[in-house]
């Protein structure tokens, strides 16, 4: 009996000692956020007891978010990178561009599926790495604790078409057109809290699979707090990929564990307006360190720039009115210039078919007068023959002289009269034509006057 309730002891000795070690002892994971980004990288102690990690970039153009693909999940868009410390940095914590230190990671304690901004047309797509100012709110979403405008230089673009593509880093766009597609696209940053985990909508899925023009499938993320089970499971071509999301408590005892690994202080300021820093409890730990006149230093800074911006705000409000006004007065002046120039063809197609009518018209005058002197000469050449003919037979016959004389005299009279008649007859004919070109003149010169008139009419009623 007594054998039999030591080995029970034993046995429960055996089964229930990893378990104790795994849920009373977790230094597995103390450390192991620092401890696994200090081989590719420096810790730097800022001000306020905020710590930074720097990388050991060798190319001046590395960025982050470069490095890697995107991936439709139950969360949103996922970023995998292939970087070994993408894991980390890439899924908490901002990014920020300093003067002097270049590239800095600030910790947090959320997790998101990527930490990015978007912007977006009808061709491209981009994102760039959110900065330490965007603090995510649950009701909400994304909010910035000042006016900050992530710079051009810091956005990634590429075409819909390479977007899913596993080679993404391969297609970024020059940095010479960077800023023209830029100016061209709109913003998006659409961030929500769901099923207890931070999603990144980012650009709508369906219309970004519409424009790629390739079918983006979805992909399921296998989660595990364990790094040694993500190490070992982390590869990319499965449909089924793994992601590391460590608990909070833990990250938070992680922190403490910084005392171990060898931080970089320097009297070098940073940049980085610590101030508006509000990561995780950074802030509230900070606050507690302050003192009162630096919240009030604060406090004048905030109100200040509120000022500013509700003044930049006012500015950019007036200039909007200013250019909606200008646009309109454009366009009124253009509909005008529109309307005259309609006006002045139909009365240039008018005034040409009016001319080739009174054209047309007299050429038919013309050729009638034409025809009718034709007929005329005609006539008289045949009374002027037959004339003739009775002259010869005339000549053959034998008259008295007195006779004969008197004949030839009526002959010669008839031919007189026959002559002055033509010549009335030609100078009614021009008489007549010069008539008729001085009626269609008249009537030119009323056709415009009417036309000056009515010209005048119409801008007097607009």
């Amino acid at each position: 009996m007594k054998k039999l309730s030591i080995f029970l002891f034993v046995t429960f000795l055996i089964f229930s000692f990893p378990k104790e070690i795994k849920a009373n002892n977790p230094a597995y994971m103390q450390g192991y956020f620092y401890s696994n980004l200090t081989p590719y990288g420096t810790w730097i102690s800022l001000d306020f007891g905020v710590y930074a990690w720097r990388p050991t970039i060798i190319t001046r153009t590395w960025a982050p978010y470069k490095i890697g693909r995107w991936i439709w999940s139950d969360y949103g868009w996922y970023w995998d990178s292939y970087e070994p410390f993408g894991f980390i940095v890439y899924h908490y914590g901002r990014w920020h561009y300093d003067d002097y230190y270049g590239w800095i990671w600030i910790p947090d304690y959320d997790w998101a599926p990527a930490w990015v901004e978007w912007r977006y047309d009808d061709y491209y797509i981009g994102w760039a790495p959110l900065p330490p100012y965007a603090v995510f709110r649950i009701s909400i979403g994304i909010v910035y604790t000042y006016s900050y405008v992530i710079p051009v230089t810091h956005w990634h673009f590429v075409q819909f078409r390479h977007f899913g593509n596993a080679y993404v880093y391969n297609y970024y766009v020059p940095e010479r057109i960077k800023y023209r597609i830029h100016s061209n696209t709109k913003y998006r940053n659409e961030y929500r809290y769901s099923d207890g985990r931070i999603r990144n909508e980012g650009v709508d899925f369906d219309f970004v699979r519409k424009r790629a023009g390739d079918e983006i499938r979805k992909r399921d993320l296998l989660i595990t707090d364990d790094p040694r089970n993500f190490e070992n499971s982390r590869k990319r071509d499965r449909d089924q990929i793994t992601t590391f999301i460590a608990d909070r408590d833990r990250i938070l005892t992680d922190r403490e564990s910084l005392r171990n690994v060898e931080v970089v202080r320097n009297d070098r300021r940073t940049s980085l307006d610590l101030s508006r820093v509000e990561l995780g409890e950074t802030r509230n730990r900070d606050e507690q360190v302050r003192s009162r006149e630096s919240e009030n230093v604060i406090s004048r800074n905030i109100k200040r720039e509120s000022r500013q911006e509700r003044n930049d705000n006012q500015r950019d409000i007036e200039r909007k009115e200013s250019e909606r006004r200008d646009f309109d007065r454009r366009e009124s002046e253009r509909r005008d210039f529109e309307r005259r120039e309609f006006e002045r063809r139909n009365n240039q197609v008018f005034e040409q078919r009016r001319n080739e009518n009174l054209e047309q018209r007299r050429n038919e005058t013309r050729e009638n007068e034409i025809n009718r002197q034709n007929e005329r000469n005609r006539v008289i050449e045949e009374q002027n023959r037959q004339i003739q003919q009775m002259e010869r037979r005339n000549n053959n016959q034998i008259f008295p002289n007195t006779d004969q004389q008197r004949h030839s005299r009526n002959i010669e009279e008839r031919r007189i009269e026959q002559n002055n008649n033509q010549r009335n007859d030609n100078r009614e004919v021009r008489t007549q034509q010069r008539n008729d070109d001085y009626r269609n003149e008249n009537r030119r010169e009323d056709v415009n006057r009417n036309r000056e008139q009515n010209t005048e009419q119409r801008q007097r009623t607009r």
